[in-house]
């Protein structure tokens, strides 16, 4: 019934409106989007968007860059939008966002055994700004809504160090420039699985954020991208996850304990 709806509302939608390839501007990230052996796009994020974009009447490219030309990109009107994205106040002076979430995912604190004596009364991320280590965090992210806050908090701010790629975190912490770093749950789990070495050096924590914020958003540049085209990716959101089809692309990438 839900398919019906979204069908007769694009029947009724201008042509204009209709008719776009979207730019999609993203970083490279193992597990949820990056290129395959062929060269071709792969990955948890690339499904969703294609399952998203299938739901639509419009085509799409992609275009790899770090994530903070992605969110300069759409503040100047470069690209058309970008994936799993947290919509903050200040993003939503340039950028839309889809009511309805995009992904699920959470993201953690791992740190390197060396140094779990340091982290022995950090039950959760605030509890940073009594300890005296320093945490390597992606540049340019927001992991959830509330994370802002904490980094508006100056004894919490000066124990994060910013890095520009993920893949250089774990080594990041192994040479000694930081005692821990934030990453996704299943990137982070999947680079110590996949490393012998890594997993005997560093240990997942804990998870960062309540359950209540661990959805993202599409997020689109409000310089080449009209409220009626966010509507349209809104009805094939709703269609994604009441289908199913977003339960059996996540089981796809399921993440493997970690003791």
């Amino acid at each position: 019934m839900l398919k019906i709806v979204v069908m007769l509302s694009l029947l009724f939608t201008p042509f204009s409106i209709l008719s776009k390839e979207f730019v999609i501007g993203i970083n490279e990230r193992d597990i949820f989007r990056h290129k395959d052996a062929e060269g071709n796009w792969s990955g948890k994020d690339i499904k969703l968007i294609e399952a998203v974009f299938r739901r639509t009447p419009y085509q799409y490219r992609i275009i790899a860059m770090p994530w903070a030309r992605v969110i300069e990109g759409i503040k100047r009107g470069d690209i058309d939008m970008t994936l799993a994205a947290t919509p903050l106040p200040e993003r939503k002076k340039f950028a839309y966002f889809t009511e309805n979430n995009f992904r699920y995912s959470h993201h953690m604190l791992f740190v390197n055994k060396a140094k779990l004596k340091l982290f022995e009364s950090v039950k959760q991320l605030s509890d940073l700004t009594d300890v005296d280590v320093a945490i390597a965090a992606l540049r340019g992210a927001i992991y959830y809504e509330s994370y802002p806050a904490l980094l508006n908090d100056k004894e919490f701010a000066k124990r994060i160090v910013y890095i520009s790629e993920e893949l250089s975190m774990l080594n990041f912490v192994l040479k000694g420039r930081a005692d821990g770093y934030i990453d996704s749950e299943l990137e982070g789990k999947f680079y110590l699985l996949s490393q012998p070495e890594y997993s005997e050096k560093i240990v997942p924590l804990f998870r960062i954020a309540p359950d209540n914020e661990v959805g993202s958003k599409l997020m689109f540049s409000k310089k080449r991208v009209s409220t009626k085209q966010v509507e349209v990716f809104d009805n094939a959101l709703i269609d994604l996850h009441k289908s199913g089809e977003y339960e059996e692309i996540s089981k796809l990438y399921e993440i493997i304990k970690i003791e």
